[in-house]
């Protein structure tokens, strides 16, 4: 009897970035994808907002669901060989927030090219908070095996002696020989870690201040404060909208301390500091919630409005990108936005 996986934790943003799939045994055995930073995964749990919901079924069911964390999006697809999760998919809104435990699967339509997807196992609706836990856990965990690879490629070992020097170090088996396979597939990897830290730094900065305060006990905070790359700071609310004053964007409540938005009235005075304006993802978030009547904001209405808002069309584009990779909107048809 083969033993059931672990469910790793795992970014969307390190999923969508592996390339290694495996196999190792007879044919009940199970497919492994490799991550950059060796995890081994067969089975994966998640949280995250799930924002697109397709049936691309002829005849037959088949769903197609995207799960935006902080750092990405998984692509999730059900059919006829998961039934409950097939039902389960479709009595669903979105957005909302799902909690997925399912098995890593890849498709390479030619050479070179692969995209990595979901195969539900477990399917549940989740909250916020379960998201937010979850961005923490994951964190620590991701940011545990950067400092496990880091330790393989400065080491200089291989083969069996790597692996007895990571397991010696704190590392489960299963997690050493995914370190020796990712040091040897992977190229640039110490680039791509730089990039992961400062990723799992920005998806701790979305957290509401008592999950921030809890992330930032493990030590991961202050570990990745070399590498976390700020927002631009040439954020600044030039002049009040003709249509929708400052006085209507309001601080979001989920806002990791710091970043946070000021209470007061923002004016566009000489005198007004620059630390009290608001961001412009969030000036940008706050006008979608204004504008949108019940069907969405078309994006080049919230990109002019934005502009006399004091904000650049770049700053504009920039900001809605931000707000889909964090998971704070999505784009329910082309050309149309909405809040999460």
């Amino acid at each position: 009897m083969v033993a059931r996986e672990v469910a790793w934790r795992v970014f969307a943003h390190e999923f969508i970035h592996s390339d290694y799939f495996f196999h190792d045994g007879d044919e009940r055995s199970p497919n492994y994808l490799v991550t950059p930073t060796g995890a081994r995964v067969n089975r994966l749990y998640f949280v995250g907002v799930l924002t697109e919901i397709d049936n691309l079924g002829a005849g037959e069911d088949m769903w197609r669901v995207r799960v935006s964390d902080p750092t990405g999006a998984f692509s999730v697809y059900a059919g006829q060989y998961q039934p409950q999760a097939s039902v389960f998919l479709s009595g669903l809104d979105v957005p909302c927030f799902v909690a997925i435990t399912g098995k890593a699967r890849t498709y390479e339509p030619e050479d070179g090219t692969i995209y990595t997807s979901v195969r539900p196992e477990e399917l549940n609706t989740a909250s916020d908070h379960i998201r937010n836990r979850w961005i923490v856990d994951t964190a620590r965990l991701t940011h545990e095996r950067i400092g496990f690879v880091r330790s393989a490629m400065d080491s200089g070992l291989k083969g069996d002696e790597l692996t007895a020097m990571l397991v010696q170090s704190g590392a489960s088996p299963e997690l050493a020989d995914g370190i020796l396979r990712a040091v040897s597939h992977y190229t640039d990897l110490d680039k791509y870690l730089n990039n992961l830290s400062g990723v799992i730094v920005d998806a701790l900065k979305n957290l509401a201040p008592a999950d921030y305060q809890q992330a930032s006990g493990t030590g991961i905070s202050h570990t990745m404060e070399g590498v976390a790359r700020s927002k631009p700071v040439d954020a600044v609310v030039k002049e009040t909208p003709t249509r929708y004053s400052i006085e209507d964007i309001q601080p979001e409540t989920a806002q990791v301390a710091g970043d946070k938005i000021d209470n007061r009235t923002t004016d566009s005075g000489p005198d007004k500091p620059e630390k009290d304006k608001p961001e412009p993802d969030e000036i940008v978030y706050q006008l979608m919630g204004i504008m949108d009547k019940g069907n969405g904001v078309l994006f080049t209405e919230l990109v002019d409005e934005s502009k006399r808002s004091g904000l650049t069309d770049e700053q504009a584009d920039d900001a809605v990108k931000t707000l889909m990779s964090e998971g704070r909107c999505y784009e329910p048809r082309i050309g149309v936005l909405r809040r999460v």
